[in-house]
């Protein structure tokens, strides 16, 4: 048996060099990490940059330790077991993931410390790992002291990392380059410093009858760290350059969104956004319009409490058409209820938006419950008559079109009553237009009370009065103008005055084919049939 030989080795300076530059570049690129991390608040994005970030880290940390390896020279021939490799790979990837993720979450002290003491340990078995996966004709033995400092070295720099992570977190005034740069220069310093001490703990024992031949293992691994040098560090630029193109875009798209959100605030519209029928948000038109004082009182809240109930199947299937056809609602009008259960009139549309990756509804709404009145205002002077109330021609002869083009469902008919009060021209002569006035209008009351609801009693002009019949029989037409000659034969008693008027009646029925027109001239004639043959009547045209 020959002697021992204990082998010290050298480094390979160009490699060294490049293990702490490949060491700053994965410090940096993990410090220009951190910022996007913890301004993420979207699930899916964050552990994007989760997992980019832990194998940023942890392939830049492997890649220095194993070209630091490869620059060390023995000698010897050295292969590698692939398994090992992978393992000592994987360890700094995933220690490297939890530190980010506890960083992510905020972490306090003690559980940085446990972060930072977790990644330190994975540093440790990634470098003696990495050794043991060393193939030599050599025995490896460790010296205490430095295999001590290793341990203080990767615990420390690993501690610090966190430290720092944590710190350009928590106060984004230190996320300036120089800042940044300087950072990763100490700490990827610190990091290699932790290897080239493990490095030197190690002891290499082989026999003297071992053959040596250092010129082709230095060109061997020449090549290859030059290779995973260059792998990893393209790895770490294109990482960073995701993140530069990511940062632009993030910024311009908080730009928009804040452009949003204050549009959305200062709006005088009503704006409420709801998930799965919750509000969500409101804005502040929004509380004034539904009568909230607190937003508490509209946010958390189903939608539908605050819609009238006579429109909730409305509201349920705009929801449904919205998501089956990914479009925007149609504009509609609706009742809403306030905090304190007020009825109001309301527009209202309604929008999908993406909210953290999530569908959500936007709803606008505004207050028309004015608009409806004075709508309703003109309406009625325009379809009404002012004195009485009734409707006036243009509605009558509207509503009477409508009619004549429905074809009866039965034997029941449409018929129209023309109505002229007999005497009136002499209490207006003799009382003066303001009893006479008081006059239409309770002529207008008791034809009103005479007929049914669904029929329309309208004043076209002057003393003459309609009234549109449908879905009837010719005994009930009849009825109906006997009701009206009783209702009207006692005096009326108006404006201190006792007055009386008498109605001729004229009655047409609707046939075939008939237009609205004819219908009502028709029934006209027999009005005057009625007053020439004695008034106080009714009378129903028939074809000379």
């Amino acid at each position: 048996m020959g002697n021992t030989i204990y082998l010290e080795g050298d480094h390979n300076l160009s490699l060294v060099i490049l293990s702490i530059l490949v060491s700053v570049c994965t410090s940096y690129t993990a410090l220009h990490q951190i910022g996007r991390l913890t301004m993420s608040d979207k699930g899916v994005i964050r552990n994007y940059w989760l997992i980019a970030a832990s194998i940023a880290m942890g392939s830049g940390i492997w890649a220095m330790h194993f070209i630091g390896m490869l620059a060390f020279n023995i000698n010897l021939d050295v292969r590698y077991n692939p398994l090992l490799v992978v393992i000592s790979m994987l360890l700094p990837i995933m220690t490297s993931g939890l530190a980010f993720f506890l960083l992510t979450r905020h972490a306090n002290k003690k559980l940085l410390f446990v972060s930072g003491t977790i990644l330190g340990i994975g540093i440790l078995l990634m470098h003696y790992i990495g050794m043991e996966a060393m193939v030599i004709e050599a025995d490896i033995q460790y010296d205490l002291f430095w295999f001590s400092v290793s341990v203080l070295i990767a615990l420390l720099s690993a501690n610090a990392a966190v430290q720092l992570f944590a710190l350009f977190r928590d106060h984004p005034v230190y996320n300036k380059m120089w800042v940044k740069l300087v950072s990763a220069i100490l700490l990827g310093v610190a990091i290699s410093g932790m290897h080239y001490a493990g490095m030197k703990a190690a002891v290499f024992i082989v026999e003297d009858s071992y053959v040596l031949n250092p010129l082709q293992v230095y060109s061997k691994n020449n090549a290859l760290a030059v290779s995973v040098g260059i792998t990893v560090l393209c790895i770490q630029l294109f990482i960073y350059i995701s993140r530069y193109m990511d940062q632009k875009t993030s910024i311009k798209l908080k730009e928009s969104e804040e452009r949003y959100r204050q549009l959305v605030e200062l709006s005088p519209i009503a704006i409420g956004i709801h998930k799965y029928g919750v509000f969500t948000y409101i804005n502040p038109a929004g509380m004034q319009l539904l009568g909230a004082k607190i937003k508490e009182d509209v946010i958390g809240k189903n939608a539908l409490s605050f819609i009238h109930p006579s429109y909730h199947d409305i509201a349920k299937e705009r929801l449904r058409t919205m998501f089956e056809n990914k479009v925007p609602s149609a504009t509609l009008e609706e009742k809403m209820m306030r905090v304190d259960g007020q009825i109001f009139d309301v527009e209202i549309m309604g929008t999908l938006i993406t909210i953290n990756g999530e569908t959500n509804v936007q709803v606008l709404f505004q207050d028309i419950t004015e608009r409806k009145k004075l709508e309703e205002i003109t309406f009625r002077y325009a379809f009404h008559d002012t004195l009485t109330g009734l409707p006036n021609r243009r509605m009558f002869e509207e509503s009477l079109h409508k009619v004549v083009r429905i074809e009866p469902v039965d034997a029941s008919i449409t018929a129209v009553m023309f109505i002229d009060l007999d005497g009136f021209k002499q209490v207006n002569d003799i009382h003066g237009h303001d009893v006479g006035d008081s006059l239409l209008v309770r002529v207008a009351e008791k034809l009103t009370n005479s007929v049914r609801k669904q029929d329309m009693v309208a004043r076209l002009a002057g003393d003459e009065f309609t009234i549109l019949l449908t879905e009837i029989h010719e005994e009930e037409v009849v009825h109906i103008a006997k009701k009206i000659i009783k209702a009207l034969v006692p005096p009326i008693e108006t404006k201190n005055k006792t007055v009386h008027v008498t109605p001729s009646i004229g009655i047409s029925f609707l046939d075939k084919g008939e237009n609205a027109d004819s219908l009502i001239k028709k029934a006209d004639i027999a009005m005057y049939q009625a007053k020439q043959t004695g008034k106080n009547q009714y009378k129903i045209y028939k074809e000379e």
